[in-house]
């Protein structure tokens, strides 16, 4: 195999590979990438952890046509520091050395056998959803920050995608907090090409995404890991800006003209998180989303480092923002607000709270609460499309 490609071109294809690989190497070629030669002018790039799959195409100059795997994060750390010039491949078929050159650079890196590199693939879903990239970009975005981080397995550590009836809907929770998204769709079905080589993966494929045959279908728990990969996806592709949903075999996939991601399912029922929203409330607030964000953000400063707790007291038009932290100090802000209600005391977890505001991207926000100690729901103000729901503390 002997091929090359520009520098640049290259390190964005490896830096989207790589982040699939296993941080925990249990085989050696987990550790590697696939790289493939699909016609003259492309290669493949594919890295796994068997959970998690993405690949990329890039433009290439091919002189001979084959494949190998490489040490992914070991070759992207060589390219990167290449001079910015095209980069050539020349592999040795029977050792694997491969040899790798840049102007007057030369390294020679020890491969694997394509042959060895797990068939994580060969199955492609023959029917999907459309969706506009933004579309999907925003709502992951908006939401995936509020899984449960501590445990990526559990149903908690995963963001709940659902397609019904042209609705999208995204979501996740900690338990603490909940993130949801909602749009109305355009859904287009679209089908798929004939996976080639394998005589059962059309009739596997129609029976593993019957539920997308109608726009009523999907419902998907994916791990907060891969979402973030995702969106990398998205802002990486080159081309038409929609993303190619399907599912086959408790994985899902997410398909541009230039990357192609996989994930397995978390399996199990996600909470039913719709009744945690109160139908009314008794207070509401609405203030500007950088002065309250700014105010917090110097706050938090004097906010205990084991429970990053600040107290929220509203009244007629501001909020006294305050955190203390025993024999380090105390910090008290006021912000101006529009207040509808009589004055209350609520207790958070600061962390929680801004990581809401960094992700909204509105002038106005609106705070929905029924309590000190029941939920509080954080709104875009004038969008019922996004909510977030925060659960208060007991403060001392």
């Amino acid at each position: 195999m002997h091929f090359a490609v520009q520098k640049d071109v290259l390190v964005k294809a490896l830096k989207d590979v790589t982040a699939a690989l296993a941080t925990r190497v249990v085989q050696p070629i987990l550790s590697n990438v696939l790289i493939q030669s699909i016609d003259e002018a492309t290669i493949k790039f594919h890295g796994t952890d068997l959970d998690l799959t993405i690949e990329t195409k890039t433009s290439a100059v091919v002189y001979t046509p084959g494949s190998i795997t490489l040490p992914g994060k070991k070759l992207l750390e060589i390219v990167s520091k290449l001079p910015n010039d095209l980069v050539s491949f020349q592999v040795n078929k029977e050792t694997f050395e491969t040899s790798v050159t840049c102007k007057r650079s030369k390294f020679s890196i020890t491969g694997l056998p394509a042959d060895d590199f797990p068939k994580t693939n060969e199955q492609r879903a023959k029917e999907g959803v459309l969706m506009p990239a933004d579309v999907l970009k925003r709502s992951i975005t908006q939401t995936a920050f509020a899984a449960a981080g501590f445990d990526a397995s559990s149903i908690l550590g995963g963001v709940y995608l659902v397609i019904d009836d042209g609705n999208f809907e995204c979501t996740a929770t900690d338990g603490s907090r909940l993130a949801h998204r909602f749009e109305k769709l355009n859904v287009a079905v679209a089908a798929a090409a004939k996976v080639e080589g394998d005589s059962t993966a059309e009739g596997e494929a129609k029976s593993a995404t019957a539920l997308l045959d109608k726009p009523t279908g999907l419902k998907a728990i994916i791990p907060a890991k891969a979402c973030g990969e995702i969106v990398k996806v998205i802002d990486n592709q080159d081309g038409n800006k929609e993303v190619r949903m399907g599912v086959i075999n408790g994985q899902i996939t997410f398909e541009t003209e230039s990357h192609f991601l996989s994930t397995r399912l978390i399996s199990g029922d996600y909470p039913r998180y719709q009744e945690l929203f109160p139908k009314d409330f008794n207070y509401l607030a609405t203030f500007k989303r950088d002065e309250l964000m700014q105010a917090i953000d110097r706050v938090a400063i004097m906010s205990d480092d084991r429970t990053h707790l600040v107290k929220l007291h509203f009244e007629a038009e501001n909020v006294q923002i305050s955190a203390n932290t025993p024999d380090v100090g105390k910090a008290q802000e006021e912000v101006s607000i529009t207040y509808e209600g009589d004055s209350l005391d609520v207790a958070v977890n600061v962390r929680y709270l801004t990581d809401v505001l960094q992700r909204l991207n509105v002038d106005e926000i609106k705070l929905e609460m029924t309590g000190a100690l029941k939920p509080l729901i954080i709104k875009g103000f004038g969008d019922e499309s996004y909510k977030y729901l925060l659960m208060p503390v007991q403060a001392k």
